[in-house]
Formats: structure tokens, C-alpha cells, sequence
């Protein structure tokens, strides 16, 4: 990085005609408590450090699902410009509680009691037939607060909608990170897993 951090563009940037874009993420995403990661043990790839090749929780920790259907739950991030210091990146992480149950209800009590969250979801697009591109990481660094809550017999059947993203002005160095672990099917399992450890 130059000493003044203002990198430069220093690689060509390609599309991949084999690998056209799709959008979407798949229904299930994971929320980790920012606490429970352990950052000491969690490492990034060699060569790009916008990919983690391990997340790791503290022991006896793991993230939890929020299960979706179709395209209702979403991600993204957006540039951030700043005139007295560095540039920065807001993460989002749009969900539904499908079930609006009471201990559902009660889980998202928890969300919204002032906890900071990572989300992991996996993308429809995979980067094509190697799949090394599937998996997003929001608010790493940072963290994603509750933003919105709202719940409308009216609306959508009556679920429960809501919005984990930076709070404003706490937002994220980086645009959001990728995860893979080894290979997909490596990383897919550890999902599955909810990035348990034992």
C-alpha cells in the first residue's frame, strides 16, 4: 500500500464471458455474533486479503441461520464518501422471519438488543464452473447493527422484515469480503455448519 494509502490500480479489471453475472443469494443466509469470532485464528488468502480463507469462532460458538424463500432476503454495499477522512463502504443485509412465531419474535429481540452481527450468504452467482466466488462476508470490521424492523398484517403475508447494515459513520474499511475455504464444497459445508466451533 502506498505510504499516503491511496493505492493505485494496478491490475487490469475483466469480465469472464463464461461466468455472466446472476443475481440473488440463496434463502438461508448466517448471522454471527461479532463477539464470537475469533479474529486471532481467522486468516486471509496470501495473495488478496478481501478473501478469508477461515472464519473462526471462539469455542464452543457458531453463527445461526435465518432461513429465507426465493429472492426475500438480499445484500449489498454502497460507497460511503467522506470529506475529513477515509472512504468507506455501508454493508446491508436485508431479512425476513418467514414464521413470525413468538420464539422467532423472541430471536429477533435478541438481534435488535444492540448485538453487532458478520452475515455470510451465499450468492446465486458462483464465479462459473470453479465456484470460488459464492460466499459474501458483511460487516466484518465493523459490525451490522439493527437499522429496520417492521411487521404489516397488510403486507407480505405478515412477515416480518428487517435490516441489519452499518450504523451511520461506523461503516466498513473495505467493500464486502469473500469467503473460501480451500474449495466450495469446503466452504459449503462450513456454512452448513453455521461456522461452528467445537
Amino acid at each position: 500500500m502506498a505510504l499516503n494509502c491511496s493505492e493505485i490500480l494496478s491490475a487490469d479489471i475483466q469480465k469472464d464471458c463464461s461466468a455472466k453475472p446472476i443475481g440473488g443469494i440463496e434463502v438461508n443466509a448466517v448471522l454471527i455474533p461479532f463477539d464470537n469470532i475469533d479474529r486471532a485464528s481467522s486468516t486471509y488468502d496470501g495473495t488478496n486479503n478481501l478473501i478469508i480463507s477461515d472464519i473462526a469462532t471462539l469455542s464452543g460458538t457458531s453463527g445461526y441461520f435465518v432461513e429465507g424463500i426465493k429472492q426475500s432476503q438480499g445484500a449489498s454495499f454502497e460507497l460511503v464518501k467522506k470529506e475529513d477522512s477515509f472512504d468507506a463502504f455501508k454493508h446491508s443485509f436485508a431479512g425476513v422471519v418467514l414464521t413470525p412465531s413468538a420464539d422467532n419474535k423472541k430471536s429477533l429481540s435478541e438481534v435488535a438488543s444492540g448485538s453487532k452481527y458478520v452475515v455470510v450468504v451465499e450468492k446465486k452467482w458462483k464465479g462459473g464452473t470453479t465456484e470460488t466466488e459464492a460466499f459474501e462476508v458483511l460487516g466484518w470490521e465493523a459490525g451490522l447493527e439493527i437499522q429496520e424492523m417492521n411487521w404489516n398484517t397488510k403486507e407480505s403475508d405478515g412477515i416480518i422484515k428487517f435490516v441489519l447494515a452499518n450504523a451511520d459513520g461506523f461503516e466498513e474499511p473495505q467493500m464486502t469480503r469473500n469467503f473460501l475455504d480451500t474449495d466450495y464444497a469446503t466452504s459449503k459445508t462450513v456454512f452448513n455448519n453455521k461456522f461452528a466451533t467445537a
